[in-house]
């Protein structure tokens, strides 16, 4: 009995062992799956061309722009006061992403508009908050991750930049949805003609009527989408563009109309914003750049399709991203 008793001592004690080396050996494999996952090497010929600062496309020698204040600007699907659960995972996805390049040396400001849509690798956090690796989704999911401030508008510029072949950006500024309203009646409301039917919404929005938008109208004309007669993304997006056309214009007038304005403006947004920009900076460059000249927002070419779950995901044409990124960040050289 003692024998069978040791036998059985011994063989609980391997088997404990056994365990503990096949866990070790699958945290070890996650915690290297993990690491290889947290930087992706770009792949592709299009990424390594973009490596330095001196490139060659086509036979053609390009230098990247110096001094470039490039700056990511998002609207986020979620209200200020919204109860957040600090999972990592409720962030709110950024329907709206416009990379703004502002070049001194040419006294120029460009505009890159991404469809929310566009697949691109993102980074996945754990439930705490350690990347666990990298999935290709919807770049828009990307600010779902992290804690709906900070982490999240960071893991959103770097896929951004990963989309643009590991283009440099600086800054970022995230407004949630409730910042629309204010910024739009800090204009004084901006007139638009209705293209659209928005009457079940607000009965006043009716389809082909001329009106200033003042208050929630704002955020009922650039944000519906699934409700709408056309409910894509891409049709949405051309809403914005119009709107946002106008409220730059409006902006810029105020602007010039006071070199108060912008932080006066900044006070009364700063609830529903985070940014990496202090007040000053943002003081200081929007006051810059008040006369530059404003270049046509750009798109990115691709194709849109539907997903099995009915989800839309739109793939970039990696030719004309290319061209996109050469116009906009490089300059051809001899």
């Amino acid at each position: 009995m003692q024998r069978r008793h040791r036998l059985r001592k011994r063989d609980i004690l391997l088997i404990a062992a056994a365990a503990v080396l096949i866990l070790a050996g699958l945290f070890l494999g996650a915690q290297w799956l993990e690491d290889s996952n947290a930087n992706p090497e770009p792949k592709g010929d299009y990424h390594q061309r973009f490596d330095e600062e001196t490139i060659t496309v086509n036979g053609k020698k390009y230098r990247q722009k110096s001094n470039l204040l490039t700056i990511l600007v998002m609207g986020v699907d979620r209200d200020s006061d919204a109860p957040f659960i600090n999972n990592n995972r409720n962030g709110g996805s950024s329907d709206m992403m416009r990379l703004v390049i502002i070049d001194p040396a040419e006294r120029k400001i460009s505009q890159l508009a991404i469809d929310r849509d566009t697949m691109t690798p993102i980074t996945i956090l754990g439930m705490m908050g350690n990347r666990s690796g990298v999935r290709t989704m919807q770049i828009c999911l990307a600010h779902g991750y992290g804690d709906g401030k900070e982490k999240s508008c960071e893991l959103a510029v770097e896929a951004v930049s990963n989309l643009l072949f590991s283009i440099p950006i600086k800054y970022y500024i995230a407004m949630n949805l409730d910042g629309i309203s204010v910024l739009n009646d800090s204009v004084g409301g901006i007139t638009v003609t209705l293209e659209d039917d928005f009457s079940h919404i607000d009965p006043t929005m009716t389809q082909g009527t001329e009106m200033t938008l003042v208050g929630k109208q704002a955020e009922i004309f650039v944000r519906s989408r699934m409700s709408m007669a056309v409910g894509t993304n891409e049709a949405r997006m051309k809403r914005q563009e119009n709107y946002m056309s106008k409220l730059t214009d409006a902006l810029l007038v105020k602007i010039k109309g006071s070199s108060k304005y912008i932080g006066t403006l900044f006070d009364d947004m700063t609830q529903y914003l985070c940014t990496n920009m202090s007040r000053a900076k943002i003081v200081n460059e929007a006051w810059s750049a008040r006369d530059y000249q404003r270049d046509p927002v750009v798109t990115i070419q691709g194709t849109h399709t539907e997903n099995a779950e009915g989800y839309t995901e739109f793939y970039a044409d990696e030719a004309a991203l290319e061209q996109v990124v050469l116009d906009l960040f490089y300059l051809e050289t001899k």
